[in-house]
């Protein structure tokens, strides 16, 4: 019997498609290289997909990258342990909360590395994709946390100051940090080990941050 013919542009259809898989592959690749650098034919072969599954599921390279940040703002959300606003009778009575939201924080950045890269390729330039992931990840991850920092500033366990400043400090200090572990480890022989250097930087984040 001969074989049904496909339309031109179309993947077979026997071809399977883990989005997911393919997701996170580009995720790590869009880090590692930014934009421009990350090759749509690397992510496929990474994936075990012939590059035209790609354009086909997803169009342009643009289209990819924005399913990334979509894929990244899920995986954030599905972690936002604030949701309502906050009104702690003291600052003792934040303690509690604010050492559950460290904790879970901390190791959310240490769970995935990649997130914070991702930002960073992005944060140098305004344009299509910075919009896109100002809209889409940053300004719905603040709106989720502004209560619980704002009620934290009521309490007097945060100082008084701008809360999307604190935001961004926050975000960017402890998460990018936690991608680069070989620098604590070169620079405190207390941090030579993993769970040992997660384990400080909880505490730092208190610290530092936190009153």
């Amino acid at each position: 019997m001969e074989e049904t013919k496909r339309r031109p542009g179309r993947p077979p259809k026997q071809t399977e498609f883990g989005r997911e898989f393919l997701l996170n592959n580009a995720l790590i690749e869009f880090s590692k290289n930014g934009y421009e650098g990350t090759s749509l034919r690397t992510i496929a072969s990474l994936s075990h997909v012939d590059v035209a599954l790609i354009s086909h599921h997803f169009g342009p390279k643009l289209e990819l990258w924005k399913a990334v940040v979509d894929y990244l703002a899920g995986s954030i959300k599905e972690r936002a342990p604030f949701r309502q606003p906050f009104s702690f009778a003291d600052q003792e009575d934040a303690q509690q909360t604010i050492a559950g939201f460290v904790e879970d924080f901390v190791n959310f950045s240490f769970e995935h590395p990649h997130h914070s890269m991702f930002l960073a390729h992005e944060a140098v330039a305004e344009n299509e994709r910075s919009e896109y992931l100002i809209g889409k990840m940053l300004q719905p991850t603040f709106r989720e946390l502004k209560p619980f920092i704002e009620g934290c500033m009521q309490a007097g366990a945060i100082r008084q100051q701008d809360p999307a400043l604190f935001f961004l400090m926050l975000i960017n200090s402890a998460s990018l940090l936690a991608t680069m572990p070989h620098y604590a480890f070169r620079l405190s022989g207390d941090l030579a080990n993993a769970e040992a250097f997660k384990e400080a930087m909880k505490r730092s984040v208190m610290a530092n941050f936190f009153s």
